[in-house]
Parts: C-alpha cells; sequence; structure tokens
C-alpha cells in the first residue's frame, strides 16, 4: 500500500452542495432583557469624591499671595509637626 499517491475521485455523486442556512430574526418582544448594574453606597461615595478636586485652589491662592506679600508666617514647631506626620504615614 502506497500512502503518498494521490488519486482523486472523478464521480460526481462524491461532491455535496453548499446551502446557507437564513437566521432566524427574533421578534421584538423576545428580545432578552437589557443588563442592569447596581453600585454599591460606597461605590458612589467613591465616584463622589473622585470628582471633588485634591488641591482646594482658594487656599492655595490665599497662601501665595501671602508668601508674595512676605505675611506668611508658620511656627517651627507647626512645620515639625506636619513633617512628622507626613513622613510618618509613608511607611
Amino acid at each position: 500500500m502506497r500512502i503518498d499517491s494521490f488519486q482523486p475521485s472523478n464521480s460526481i455523486a462524491d461532491t455535496q452542495p453548499v446551502t446557507r442556512q437564513e437566521q432566524k430574526k427574533v421578534p421584538q418582544t423576545q428580545l432578552p432583557a437589557q443588563d442592569s448594574a447596581n453600585i454599591s453606597e460606597r461605590a458612589r461615595l467613591q465616584q463622589r469624591a473622585s470628582q471633588v478636586p485634591d488641591v482646594r485652589q482658594e487656599r492655595v491662592s490665599a497662601i501665595k499671595q501671602q508668601m508674595q506679600a512676605g505675611t506668611y508666617n508658620v511656627s517651627d514647631s507647626q512645620l515639625a509637626d506636619a513633617m512628622m506626620t507626613e513622613f510618618s504615614t509613608r511607611g
């Protein structure tokens, strides 16, 4: 037996016609319901918090004006406390 030879079929009966199947249309009344999602209260709060700016622009503007005018003063102990708090929260 040879497995490398090719013997084409000359018989027309070996072929099968290809038929296209039509897609059935689903009536509007039988369409599945729309997907929905429920957002938790925590997610709503996070969404609202993300819309609030991180920088209080009016406070920044007031401090800038004080610095430019030379009237912005911070005590040494306030500065040290703020630095310690910042560095201790970074880990």
